[in-house]
């Protein structure tokens, strides 16, 4: 045996091994990353160097000098122990299957010693070039086909394809030994030498199906944390969304407010304003001519679309045949403020444009019925209301603002377009 070649050989060998885990695990300490790499190398050529020494090829051999490169990743490379030990053995069984394959191919070329060392030559040269590309095609095919994100992946489910893979690689070395040793004698046995072969073939589709299960695993994972992930932010889009409903509702709300604010202070009623304010809104103001309902905050509201409707000209009518006590003046006159400011909106669009407002009592129940000329065009569409506001944002928080109030108290909302005639019928609860 050429002694020389052969520690060169190994050198060679375990410069292409150690640098395929390196980049499969990557170095714990990257400062002494150098360092390690030399360090891994010097071992693993020195083991299997020193195992040429002692006999060429043997099954313990094979399983000692795969015990060592594991023990060399658990202490400086990254990684679970059990995917390590995956890896190892994974390139241990292409390592036993490439030297059957050659040795195979080379069977009439290759010369043995007394010893049964293959006599050092061409063919011996060829031979160990040819098994490190093999190796170094199988790990490229490793690298590119490994799991992505492994912190998925159970020990559990590495433990037990590691059990699959341990079996057949001890089917491997045996079989190994058994070829090296018939080949050695002048013969191969070309049933164990197919047999060595399927059995690589299986255990590399058992690794791919492997990596794909996983890894299609992990991206369905993603998919349903990116569509939790979606949800949760469609939940906080609409408390957003929510929040600026609220604000835009209490925008409507507000208009009631500032109208009998305003009141007050064009009447110079400033100590009834200061009780107003006090008091948090709930108080009865002194009665205007044109509308009295016994409600002086409705009142406000009511008397104050008279006086719209005188500056723009609007016919209309409004009928109150009913005293409104025993009713949430602030309810009232939100309802009553929205519902007549949407009639004002469609009834301007109109042609012949007029509204009427009748308020009556029924039994427990305040019944208001508005009416309004509207464009021909208004009605259903897509399953809401056309709007003729410019602000079509702003279009249905005071219905909103209105349902809310009318759920509260009990009662009905609906609405109706026949022949150019908006009707909203609402019941309110005493």
């Amino acid at each position: 045996m050429n002694y020389g070649f052969e520690i060169f050989a190994n050198v060679i060998e375990a410069v292409i091994i150690i640098q395929f885990l390196v980049r499969y695990f990557g170095v714990r300490a990257r400062k002494a990353g150098l360092p390690v790499i030399i360090l891994m190398i010097a071992v693993l050529a020195t083991t299997v160097s020193a195992f040429n020494f002692i006999e060429y090829i043997s099954v313990a051999q094979e399983f000692v000098i795969d015990a060592v490169i594991f023990a060399m990743t658990l202490i400086f490379l990254r990684g679970r122990a059990l995917e390590k030990l995956l890896i190892v053995q994974m390139t241990s069984i292409v390592s036993a299957v490439s030297s059957i394959m050659l040795t195979g191919l080379f069977a009439g070329w290759i010369k043995y010693d007394d010893n049964g060392y293959a006599s050092f030559g061409v063919s011996r040269v060829v031979l160990v070039a040819l098994a490190q590309i093999i190796y170094l095609i199988f790990t490229e095919y490793l690298l590119h086909n490994r799991i992505e994100d492994r912190q998925y992946v159970r020990n559990s489910t590495y433990l037990k394809l590691n059990v699959i893979i341990a079996a057949t690689l001890a089917g491997h070395n045996f079989l190994t030994r058994y070829i090296y040793v018939n080949a050695v004698s002048g013969g191969i046995n070309r049933e164990m030498y197919v047999l060595m072969i399927a059995l690589a073939a299986v255990d590399i589709i058992i690794y791919q199906l492997f990596v794909e299960i996983i890894n299609n695993g992990i991206a369905l994972l993603k998919e349903q944390m990116k569509s939790s992930a979606y949800e949760s932010e469609s939940r906080e889009v609409e408390n957003i969304q929510n929040i600026y409903d609220k604000t835009m509702k209490a925008r409507h709300e507000m208009k009631s407010v500032l109208l009998n604010i305003r009141l007050m202070l064009k009447s110079g009623e400033l100590k009834e304003l200061e009780q107003f304010l006090d008091e948090e809104l709930d108080v009865r103001l002194a009665a205007v001519k044109a509308v009295a309902t016994g409600s002086r905050l409705v009142d406000a509201v009511l008397n104050r679309c008279v006086e719209r409707a005188e500056e723009t000209g609007m016919p209309l009518d409004v009928r109150v045949d009913c005293v409104l006590d025993g009713v949430n003046e602030m309810d009232m006159a939100i309802v009553l403020s929205n519902l007549i400011d949407n009639a004002f909106e469609a009834a301007e669009q109109a042609a012949d444009a007029h509204i009427s407002v009748k308020i009556n009592r029924k039994d427990n129940y305040i019944n208001i019925l508005i009416s309004n000329t509207c464009s021909p065009d208004m009605g259903n569409f897509g399953g809401r209301l056309m709007t003729t506001k410019k602000d079509a944002d702003l279009h249905g928080y005071g219905i909103a603002n209105v349902k809310d109030i009318i759920n509260r108290n009990y009662g009905l909302y609906e609405y109706t377009v026949k022949d150019g005639m908006f009707t909203t019928n609402v019941l309110m609860h005493v």
